[in-house]
């Protein structure tokens, strides 16, 4: 195990579709820093009483725990019927997304920020669709603006018909 978290992109031309696997591995640093922080807030909570704080350190060791089971690979695949993305996209509730080519809008990178619902989201490449309403899915995350670079380029050489939205 390094020391920081780091990341391998893989681009594969599979006929029809273009195929893209990222496969992360945390950093020891990262890994301390998360469990060392929750545990140590943890300890405090339980000295202190505090039901609030100590219900925020189990939602937070549960969200690494689900992150964990997920697993460290998300495969995004792109064709003229749409794009599919599964594996470990960041989302507590599931781990494919599919959709379909006429509802998506664009696609591009962008990164992290926190959701109108509290939670934050990843670095990565995103779908901007029209499924109820518009909204951007994460379907490839974790993904720095360099390596998004060569994912846009060659989704933009292999099918003209998807809007890229070019980030900073």
């Amino acid at each position: 195990m390094k020391a920081l978290s780091s990341a391998e992109l893989k681009i594969e031309d599979l006929g029809g579709e273009l195929q893209f696997t990222i496969s992360r591995e945390p950093g020891w640093v990262e890994v301390v820093l998360e469990t060392g922080v929750l545990s140590g807030v943890g300890v405090y909570a339980l000295l202190q009483q505090s039901v609030l704080f100590l219900c925020g350190c189990v939602l937070g060791i549960g969200a690494l725990l689900i992150n964990w089971a997920q697993g460290s690979t998300t495969v995004f695949r792109i064709s003229n019927r749409g794009v599919i993305a599964t594996g470990n996209l960041h989302r507590w509730s599931s781990s494919d997304v599919s959709i379909p080519a006429s509802e998506v809008r664009s696609i591009g990178w962008s990164s992290g920020s926190c959701s109108s619902d509290g939670g934050s989201l990843p670095d990565g490449i995103y779908v901007w669709h029209r499924r109820s309403g518009l909204k951007s899915t994460c379907v490839l995350p974790g993904l720095s603006h360099k390596k998004a670079q060569a994912v846009t380029d060659a989704i933009k050489a292999r099918f003209p018909q998807f809007t890229i939205e070019r980030g900073p």
